[in-house]
């Protein structure tokens, strides 16, 4: 790791609050596959296992947030929040917020074909980051993480009326842009219960990704998240 990575990383501890005992955990959670397979050090790996651990250890703190914060709340009402907190939407924001995009490892490929803008590595990054922060201080560190970042948003309300593709494009109208553009880039599960992937792209080169059980609802996740990058 170079003195300039080690820099860059060491300011991003300090604004996740968690000094690291190994920092190079904190690299490979920013390690895409692309770059690590592409790297001549036989020993580089990539993110993709914090992945998965991490999508788990989020989950689990969300939760004793949920519970701590409404003991008595409804079983269904809290499921529902959590699910909208730990979407990958919201984890893009919380990852863009942070500065992840910027130091993310990619492959030239990947690089090349705008992989810095697409809001599925975002999500996957910041999953990734509360996987290091488990490994490096056990789970009372990735909570601490946890609660911090998700404070502003566990009193949110939800609004499922909400038509985020209406406004995104009143607001990208209002600035002189192209109105966005959806792709239908995965539909999966069988004829009665399908998945939608739906990317929003922006005149920007900026790419979101929504999932939902109709085209539309995916679309309108999209949507959410490129306002919710475009306010910030």
């Amino acid at each position: 790791m170079t003195p300039e990575r080690e820099a860059l990383l060491a300011a991003l501890a300090e604004r996740l609050g968690h000094r690291f005992r190994d920092l190079a955990l904190l690299d490979r959670a920013l390690t895409h596959a692309s770059q690590a397979n592409e790297a001549l050090d036989a020993s580089r790996r990539d993110n993709e296992p914090l992945e998965f651990l991490g999508d788990s250890v989020l989950g689990l703190a969300v939760t004793d947030l949920l519970h701590r914060r409404e003991p008595d709340g409804g079983e269904g009402r809290k499921t529902k929040r959590r699910a909208a907190l730990i979407s990958a939407p919201s984890l893009a924001r919380k990852a863009h917020a942070l500065g992840l995009p910027d130091l993310l490892r990619l492959g030239k490929g990947e690089e090349k074909t705008g992989g810095r803008a697409k809001t599925a590595l975002w999500s996957d990054a910041y999953e990734a980051v509360v996987a290091a922060v488990y490994l490096d201080g056990g789970f009372e560190a990735a909570q601490r993480l946890v609660a911090v970042q998700f404070a502003a948003d566990l009193g949110a309300p939800d609004d499922p009326g909400d038509d985020a593709k209406s406004r995104l494009q009143e607001l990208l109208q209002g600035q002189g842009r192209p109105l966005p553009q959806y792709a239908v880039v995965a539909e999966e599960g069988p004829s009665h219960s399908r998945r939608f992937r739906v990317e929003c792209r922006l005149d920007d080169g900026t790419v979101t990704t929504g999932e939902g059980s109709t085209k539309k609802a995916a679309e309108q996740e999209a949507a959410r998240d490129a306002l919710g990058l475009l306010k910030q």
